[in-house]
């Protein structure tokens, strides 16, 4: 392992190794694996799932459409498939709906940013899943790394979308003594407001997957503001720090498909439950960084940990 990559959930990579892929139970059938569209994101964990399950897979995709569905759901459900594997949001929610009176047939999503405001857990016990976003405690770790001086760090937030998140956060937040200063809004239009009101009181600031808080016109804003008032901003996605925010911690992407593969042999092979496994966190992080962002904000070089650094973006030249 080097510091080009941080795991996490140790525990569960070791049972990557206890089911070999070759190992598919006699007689099972085939895994459906549902795409919500045709998206580069989705093949590298998409074709590493396939080549790692030890199942045949059968691939199907809505192409964004979910008039799409009906015709796709009696192709999967004729074809009397073992698991599904619903990679991205729309897939996730029609499997949902599709299984409601067919628990019988476990489910794995992934790829769902946000994915609690689905409610895909709710009333099913046969949904399992991976989550698209890193624990709070590992994205404040990775911003005190940048400037130990950062105590106070801003979110802002919506209850119907985050409130949850925001209890791990604070959670997060104590153990480190770190103090969490959240502000809500109702509308995606509220956000520049609150951050301007929050931004004299922060060191820092941590922008979630909540969708009435990530927009292009908000990251696009919020790059700027970061800059001008000379804070540490990180986010969680890569593209956010590729356009130019200091700093993304975010899954590492094919790390996910092994995952979702190692889940769906527990359950085929092992008899595990949907409901026993849960939301499984990410196994692996990638840390993106803007070193023309950090010039702009003043950090000097010996505090950018580039060595742990799986993306970088810029260079402190460019200033």
């Amino acid at each position: 392992m080097t510091g080009k990559r941080l795991f996490i959930n140790i525990w569960f990579y070791l049972l990557l190794g206890l089911l070999p892929a070759g190992s598919a139970a006699a007689g099972a059938g085939s895994v459906a694996v549902l795409l919500s569209d045709s998206l580069e994101i989705y093949q590298a964990p998409v074709a590493i799932f396939s080549a790692e399950v030890g199942f045949p897979v059968q691939q199907y995709n809505l192409r964004g459409d979910l008039k799409r569905a009906p015709e796709i759901k009696q192709k999967i459900f004729a074809d009397k498939p073992s698991l599904i594997l619903a990679v991205g949001a729309k897939a996730a929610y029609v499997t949902k709906v599709w299984t409601q009176k067919h628990q019988e047939i476990p489910v794995i999503f992934t790829m769902v940013l946000n994915w609690q405001r689905y409610k895909l857990l709710e009333e099913q016990e046969n949904i399992t899943g991976i989550s698209m976003e890193i624990a709070p405690g590992t994205q404040f770790g990775n911003m005190a790394l940048f400037t130990p001086k950062a105590r106070r760090i801003g979110v802002i937030y919506s209850e119907q979308h985050s409130s949850e998140l925001l209890k791990q956060a604070r959670q997060a937040a104590a153990i480190l003594n770190l103090e969490l200063i959240a502000e809500p809004i109702s509308h995606p239009k509220d956000f520049k407001r609150s951050f301007k009101a929050l931004a004299p009181r922060v060191d820092g600031f941590w922008m979630l997957n909540d969708p009435l808080v990530l927009s292009l016109d908000n990251a696009d804003w919020l790059k700027e503001r970061c800059i001008n008032n000379q804070l540490i901003c990180a986010g969680q996605s890569e593209k956010m720090a590729q356009y130019g925010l200091l700093l993304t911690i975010n899954p590492d992407i094919h790390n996910i498909g092994a995952q979702a593969a190692s889940m769906a042999r527990n359950i085929l092979l092992r008899r595990q439950k949907p409901k026993e496994i849960g939301v499984m966190p990410p196994l692996g992080t990638q840390i993106s960084i803007n070193l023309e962002t950090a010039g702009k904000i003043g950090l000097p070089q010996d505090q950018i940990p580039i060595n742990l650094a799986t993306n970088i973006f810029g260079s402190l030249s460019d200033n």
